[in-house]
């Protein structure tokens, strides 16, 4: 599987295209993708659904192969390729990386095979949000934590991205430790978010950036929000924790506006509570749908088992 769109894609591609420069309202009738290694990103598509009523959702969750964080740089690029596929097949206008390993190792490849579909990855958003939180008196010496998989920690996006930010923004360079918490994916997977033994884990990671007395720690991982308790206690008090979900919903709405997307300001008033989300997992959905009802806090009748290896072209 490489980055070059196939020639199925490139006429769905193509049919959007013209979709969105005569028919702003049909592509406005169309789901937002959103995809994770697990169930992690649901904190995202929870707040989006939240913000968005009635747009409708496509969320993959790819517990087959999860997690990501431990896995060659390589293969998470093959994964998130192979999944914005199956999101264009099924029409989507946009795409949200809710995932930080993806999102760090292959956001340019998610980018190009969805092209024109607009992609939304969250370590962009996480670390704007993280310098947004420092207060201007401390921009001078600012120091930011990184919470995140082996994989986000070793390729240093966040790090560089800090620092790109900060420039274009005149900040001073801000004083960044990372910590990579892999066993945070497990523990959250599993349901485990608080409890002793989250606490404990949390106490193991953190006991060195405790002592660097971070003011904003990012939670660079969407699994890690669930975990917002113990990771607080584990620091020092006051730290600001900040994830990605609250930018993405920003991001997410400037295209609607942008573009003139809006389910809300485009399908007639009737018809807005037809708004749906639809599960699509690569494992057997039991699991999924337990931690799902769990943490949305809704009823899912069906999770949709999806084997991305058998999908390629």
């Amino acid at each position: 599987m490489t980055g070059i769109p196939d020639t199925s894609l490139s006429s769905e591609n193509n049919r959007l295209t013209d979709k969105r420069a005569s028919h702003a309202s049909d592509v406005a009738a169309l789901p937002i993708g959103v995809f994770d290694s697990g169930i992690g990103g649901l904190t995202v598509l929870k707040m989006l659904r939240d913000a968005f009523p009635a747009e409708s959702f496509l969320y993959f969750g790819d517990l087959g192969r999860s997690p990501y964080g431990s896995k060659a740089a390589d293969t998470v690029r093959r994964y998130a390729v192979q999944i914005t596929d199956f999101l264009l097949k099924k029409g989507v206008k946009m795409i949200v990386i809710a995932c930080n390993t993806a999102s760090a190792v292959a956001g340019d490849n998610v980018r190009n095979r969805a092209y024109p579909v607009p992609v939304i990855e969250v370590v962009e958003c996480g670390a704007k949000m993280a310098l947004q939180m420092i207060p201007e008196e401390l921009r001078d010496f600012a120091r930011i934590g990184v919470l995140g998989t082996d994989t986000t920690v070793k390729s240093d996006v966040y790090v560089n991205r800090i620092y790109e930010l900060a420039r274009e923004s005149g900040f001073k360079q801000p004083d960044i430790r990372q910590q990579a918490c892999p066993l945070f994916v497990p523990l959250v997977e599993e349901g485990w978010w608080k409890g002793e033994v989250s606490e404990k884990v949390a106490e193991h990671y953190l006991g060195a950036m405790k002592s660097f007395d971070p003011h904003v720690v990012i939670l660079g991982c969407t699994h890690f929000p669930l975990l917002a308790d113990p990771i607080s206690r584990a620091l020092p008090e006051g730290t600001a924790l900040t994830d990605c979900a609250p930018a993405v919903v920003g991001e997410v709405r400037s295209i609607l506006n942008e573009y003139g997307w809006s389910a809300a300001d485009n399908i007639a008033a009737d018809e807005l509570n037809h708004a749906e989300t639809v599960f699509y997992c690569s494992d057997t959905g039991d699991t999924f749908r337990r931690q799902a009802e769990r943490f949305l806090d809704m009823s899912i009748e069906f999770v949709h088992h999806v084997d991305l290896e058998t999908c390629e072209d």
